[in-house]
């Protein structure tokens, strides 16, 4: 791999990592050829494929499989391995969680998933099953745990707060959900794979930068990271890593060496000698009235509705085009 004098190390749930790119949980980290080949192309670390409490298909790995793929992860990987846990019950965060320690694993990343569809249960409730998780969790095992968060809460900053408290070293935002589609030729649903790109990092992105200063926890960047300019985008408001994963299905491993090349030419381009003096230039100062940092935000968004140059007739070739119905 071509490289640079640039330093992409950082530090991530107390790990040191040589960068900050981490494959996050997929099919791709399922078998152990593929784990060595990220490791050969770059990758800081990788988030193993989740383990769930219950099962989602018949393929899905039984707790003591899981635990070997975690012992031969170690014993053929030089980066570190987090493992992903999906559970429901307290039973399962507590026994499962306890597994993948004994395995080996260098971190834990809670994979919460709650979709509640009932009017009588109050956000608050749904709110405590994550926080409940992870005090479990924290309280049982002694390596790092991390929470991937899905993208909407009421109050975000106080979550965060909570699962601070709980017992959590770091955040990954965000956990992207399924959305199906509908398919007008078969009038059915489409459940078909939705893969990311990078028109939709702002949002992960925006809520780095209002964080990061308000806590000390490492917070990672997921959703649309598919080019080096993403990641030092995500660093520059304060993640401490990045983690990739569409961009990897659709263009294969290798392309973790296309994003850590351009990763060290924008670097250079902008005169940053090391990640670890970007972190965070470009995240929001904590305002006493946090409130006016997106009136703040939104005034200066409509005022770029002013430069869109919108057309006001349409053009006769357009027209003849469409009267034609071709």
């Amino acid at each position: 791999m071509k490289t640079s004098p640039l330093d992409l190390s950082t530090t991530h749930l107390g790990l040191s990592l040589r960068s900050p790119l981490i494959p996050s949980a997929s099919p791709l980290s399922m078998s152990l050829d593929r784990l060595r080949e990220m490791e050969e192309y770059g990758a800081g670390a990788v988030v193993l494929h989740s383990l769930f409490e219950n099962p989602m298909h018949q393929n899905s790995p039984h707790p003591d499989c899981y635990s070997e793929q975690i012992v031969a992860a170690k014993k053929h990987l030089g980066i570190p391995v987090i493992a992903s846990l999906n559970a429901t019950t307290v039973d399962g965060w507590t026994t499962l969680s306890r597994l993948i320690e004994k395995a080996g694993a260098d971190a834990l990343e809670l994979n919460v998933y709650h979709v509640d569809l009932d009017p009588d249960i109050p956000s608050a409730e749904i709110e405590s099953t994550y926080i409940e998780a992870v005090r479990v969790v924290a309280s049982t095992v002694r390596i790092p745990v991390a929470v991937k968060l899905p993208p909407f809460f009421t109050n975000l900053a106080r979550m965060t707060k909570a699962l601070d408290q709980a017992g959590a070293m770091g955040l990954v935002f965000f956990n992207r959900l399924f959305q199906p589609d509908i398919d007008l030729e078969k009038v059915g649903r489409d459940f078909s794979l939705n893969l990311s790109n990078s028109t939709e990092n702002r949002y992960p992105m925006h809520w780095i930068s209002l964080l990061y200063r308000q806590t000390g926890m490492d917070l990672a960047a997921s959703t649309g990271i598919g080019t080096g300019r993403d990641v030092l985008k995500m660093i520059l408001s304060g993640a401490s890593a990045t983690q990739v994963c569409s961009i990897l299905m659709r263009c294969g491993i290798a392309w973790l060496e296309t994003i850590d090349q351009e990763l060290r030419n924008c670097m250079a381009e902008h005169h940053f000698p090391s990640l670890k003096e970007a972190r965070g230039l470009l995240s929001h100062v904590v305002l006493t009235e946090a409130d006016g940092i997106e009136l703040e935000e939104y005034r200066q968004a409509l005022q770029g509705y002013s430069l869109l140059n919108v057309p006001t007739w349409r053009d006769e070739e357009a027209l003849k085009v469409n009267a034609s119905g071709e």
